[in-house]
């Protein structure tokens, strides 16, 4: 993974009264909410005896190991064991490693890094999740593979008429424009065009079967973070997908998302939005999870046109790999390109 990024670990509404547990590249981060509602995270280990926090329970604006009692401040800082006799000084080292925390967008985001605030890159936009005209839905699943190789999935402009053929047209539509990427210091995106995917679930009631196209415009927010907006081109009915695939391990990405729709926005039909985009996942995983070596690789691979996106991602991981934010094992594409002269532009913005 990439230090000095906010990462979204939890949608907020799963922080309640009692410590969350959630784990980014092996470490065990706990999170709770004080008595004005902020959320605070601290390193999910008693500097005592190593037990859990998330095992304990909140008092106030502190959290109280489960297993001796120590009582921990906000800052992480101890301020009560209660095995010492009264007017014992509490160790100067005893003291767990608070982080930063926002909460945006339905997520709670986590500063893992170094960085002081003004340098560090922002949270990526989401703007239309608090706008009353979009209903939203949620889910999250898992892929025994590195984030990686999940990201570049939802970056993918060619898989769908293989691997989604329930959505997607035959086979002879898998040709792909020419498209552009805009790509900046933390972000790559690109618009792609293509023939009207097939009306499933509830599309075939409200969508009508002849269209010219629909388009699509993937990105990437560096390190983790796809969002994926669709344009029915009826009605202006759109779906965005907001994805943070969170780097468990270096073998497992645990993906929570977030999906807008702005048609259909009763209670009633959120079975649907759920349903697509789970049948989604459940196609894309055995794929995703065959992919060898596990993290995009150093050499080896074969970009063509259709991949630009996939290797605008790849050469931002290598700038920030290369300063030096690289945690854990991690492969570098050398972002080879083969076109057959059909290659599509890569815009730097800004």
């Amino acid at each position: 993974m990439l230090k000095n990024f906010w990462y979204a670990v939890e949608f907020s509404a799963a922080v309640r009264d009692q410590p969350r547990q959630v784990r980014l590249m092996g470490q065990d981060y706990v999170l709770y909410r004080d008595r004005q509602g902020q959320v605070i995270a601290l390193i999910d280990r008693c500097i005592h005896r190593g037990a859990a926090l998330s095992g304990g329970w909140v008092e106030g604006d502190c959290i109280r190991c489960p297993y001796h009692g120590w009582r921990y401040a906000s800052d992480g800082k101890c301020v009560e064991v209660p095995a010492d006799q009264t007017g014992v000084p509490i160790p100067k080292r005893a003291k767990v490693e608070p982080f930063s925390v926002e909460e945006r967008y339905g997520f709670i985001w986590l500063f893992v890094g170094d960085l002081p605030s003004e340098q560090r890159p922002p949270i990526p936009p989401f703007p239309e999740f608090d706008d009353p005209a979009w209903r939203s839905v949620s889910g999250e699943y898992t892929w025994n593979a590195h984030y990686t190789r999940v990201v570049e999935s939802g970056l993918d402009s060619s898989h769908a008429p293989f691997v989604h053929s329930v959505f997607f047209h035959h086979r002879n539509d898998a040709e792909v424009p020419p498209y552009e990427v805009q790509i900046d210091d933390w972000t790559a995106t690109a618009k792609t065009i293509s023939k009207p995917p097939k009306r499933a679930g509830l599309l075939k009631l409200i969508v009508k079967r002849d269209r010219p196209f629909s388009s699509a415009t993937l990105t990437v927010h560096l390190p983790n973070i796809n969002r994926i907006h669709l344009d029915f081109n009826y009605r202006g009915f759109q779906y965005i997908y907001f994805a943070s695939n969170i780097p468990i391990d270096e073998h497992t990405t645990l993906t929570k998302w977030i999906g807008l729709r702005n048609f259909l926005t009763q209670p009633w039909a959120d079975w649907n939005s759920r349903k697509n985009t789970n049948d989604t996942y459940y196609e894309d995983k055995a794929v995703i999870e065959s992919q060898v070596p596990r993290v995009v690789p150093l050499t080896g691979e074969i970009l063509i046109a259709s991949d630009s996106l996939q290797l605008a991602y790849r050469k931002l991981l290598r700038k920030y790999v290369e300063q030096g934010w690289a945690i854990g094992d991690y492969g570098i594409p050398t972002g080879l390109i083969e076109t057959n002269g059909k290659q599509a532009a890569v815009v730097t913005a800004g």
